[in-house]
């Protein structure tokens, strides 16, 4: 990623570069079945923001290892354990408001952007892989106590997503089942980035996307052979189709180990 946000994930179907502008965005949402590249896609964007010298809090969700490559580079690291993601969102959204209250005492802007690049403290970028696990109440399984923790995450990552653009902290929120349950339209709507990757019905496209414009691909037609194609919204409000690049689990564990 450059020092103007602009990260380069992969090709559009005309062969030209397909472009994320991060640059004052606070909220990224990624959607997709599994198996349609989804969490592929997003080791990508991980790789590009280690090497650009983001700090990563990375959260998986689904409790399993996707992520575990990432875990040696990562400023924090988490699974599924309610608990320990509370914990660390909580340090997220405190060292958030400091950073806030402190910026044009520190560096002379009150927007993370408009700092000279050299100058920026890291870009702070929050990955919740399987959102739904926290954000969905049905999901969350537990007592009474549990349960609070988990709508204390989604409260928190909602307010990540609504303050920290000019404080340079950026949120992507992964979902497999995009719907209001699992993506809460306080979030998803304060989120101008938007990625969908293969989904079986318009519905969730929707939730992904938001309102498609009738002539405008359509995640739900992405073949299932087509691993890693996904549908992203561009700069001037239309939405395009694209490939993700790929890089392999060994490739991006050797870079990780590379960046500490």
């Amino acid at each position: 990623m450059g020092a103007d946000g602009v990260l380069r994930v992969g090709l559009l179907e005309d062969g030209s570069p397909a472009e994320l502008t991060l640059r004052n965005q606070s909220g990224v949402v990624v959607g997709g079945v599994p198996g349609s590249g989804k969490t592929a896609g997003m080791t990508v964007i991980a790789l590009a923001m280690l090497r650009a010298g983001a700090n990563l809090h990375v959260i998986d969700g689904k409790g399993g290892d996707d992520w575990g490559w990432c875990a040696p580079a990562a400023t924090d690291f988490a699974r599924d354990d309610i608990s320990v993601v509370h914990e660390m969102l909580l340090s997220v959204q405190a060292a958030m408001r400091r950073r806030l209250a402190s910026m044009r005492t520190d560096y002379g802007q009150s927007n993370y952007w408009n700092i000279p690049a050299a100058d920026r403290p890291p870009l702070e970028v929050i990955i919740i892989d399987e959102c739904q696990t926290f954000f969905d109440a049905k999901s969350v399984l537990g007592d009474k106590e549990t349960k609070q923790k988990a709508a204390e995450i989604t409260a928190i990552a909602t307010d990540l997503v609504k303050k920290g653009r000019s404080a340079g902290y950026l949120v992507f929120v992964m979902t497999q089942k995009p719907t209001a349950d699992s993506i809460p339209t306080a979030l998803r709507d304060n989120c101008g980035v938007r990625v969908c990757f293969r989904v079986a019905t318009i519905e969730a496209a929707k939730a992904v996307l938001g309102d498609v414009p009738d002539g405008s691909p359509s995640p739900v037609e992405i073949p299932r052979s087509r691993v890693g194609g996904a549908v992203i919204g561009r700069d001037d409000g239309t939405l395009a189709t694209c490939r993700f690049a790929y890089v392999d689990e060994a490739a991006a564990t050797r870079f990780a180990q590379g960046a500490l």
